[in-house]
């Protein structure tokens, strides 16, 4: 819980505003679940993480999935995107997601999670790291996004 607590008090804080106004301006989109790829391929995690979501204009984002341990999780974050290079229509982007997570090990997990986006409007595709919590490996997710 203190985590949870630390974490809404970081993307309510100025230093968030500030961060949020030198990002690129994220609008509204739908997201995909995930395909998973787990550092210790083990056969009982489910790499097929079907799910919906969707991303409000301000990088808020909310959504569910059937995740790796193959349970139901929800999820809601802030997200942050910089442009490395490219135009608004073709780019690639360097980011981030603060947020929290259900339907793991634990109960709510607070989240923190680095990725990087390939824009071709209106559809993105992101690359995310999850890095090891507790004994769960290392994960890269793959994310589309259909923006609008």
């Amino acid at each position: 819980m203190k985590n949870i607590l630390a974490l809404l008090s970081l993307l309510f804080s100025p230093l968030s505003a500030t961060t949020a106004n030198a990002s690129e301006d994220l609008g509204w989109a739908v997201l995909s679940g995930f395909e998973s790829w787990h550092s210790d391929n083990r056969d009982d995690l489910n790499p097929h993480n079907t799910g919906i979501g969707v991303r409000a204009p301000g990088g808020w984002t909310l959504g569910t999935y059937y995740n790796s341990i193959r349970r139901w999780s929800v999820y809601a974050g802030k997200e942050w995107q910089w442009k490395l290079f490219g135009t608004d229509d073709r780019a690639l982007r360097i980011g981030g997601v603060a947020g929290a997570v259900s339907g793991y090990k634990g109960g709510i997990k607070a989240l923190l999670l680095p990725e990087l986006m390939m824009v071709w409007k209106p559809v993105e595709l992101g690359i995310i790291v999850i890095p090891r919590y507790s004994k769960d490996p290392v994960t890269v997710a793959a994310q589309l996004r259909y923006t609008f």
